[in-house]
């Protein structure tokens, strides 16, 4: 039997203000965000997932093996990915979707990170390289797709 709208209200503002923006927020866990290494690949030593570093410090689950292969140069997953038992110390923010691509419109040079239905742009050359993008996995669709996805924060 379907739940009744009022009931459904009810549920939503009994949610306390702080915990309704954690469960919006990408980045959100206990531990501590670490901005200076945004950009980074790392591993918590003795286990297989990878993360990539966010701009918040956040580190962000990369399901593997087709996320990574749609967004990252095939070698990064050996350079400069840091292996250390302090990785777990890094606050973990919401995973990478694993259907995450880098898109580009047709009529445009802007690329983005499509990730959990959001497009959010990638503000230059110099973040490809920082998070080790790889230009060649950027689909290119019609610009209508793209303006039709709702837009993020800047990817930076």
């Amino acid at each position: 039997m379907p739940v009744p709208i009022t009931a459904q209200l009810e549920f939503i503002h009994s949610i306390p203000p702080d915990l309704a923006g954690m469960l919006e927020s990408p980045c959100h866990s206990l531990g501590t965000p670490r901005p200076e290494l945004a950009g980074c690949k790392v591993r918590v030593k003795g286990t297989t997932p990878i993360y990539v570093i966010d701009r918040c410090g956040y580190r962000r689950l990369v399901p593997f093996p087709f996320t990574f292969m749609n967004l990252f140069k095939d070698a990064s997953v050996f350079e400069g990915l840091l292996v250390s038992s302090t990785v777990s110390d890094i606050a973990e923010g919401r995973a990478l979707d694993e259907n995450s691509i880098l898109v580009r419109g047709i009529s445009s040079e802007t690329i983005y990170l499509l990730d959990s239905g959001t497009k959010r742009p990638i503000s230059s050359r110099r973040i490809m390289d920082k998070y080790d993008f790889d230009e060649r996995a950027v689909v290119v669709v019609p610009q209508v797709l793209i303006d039709a996805v709702p837009q993020g924060e800047l990817w930076e």
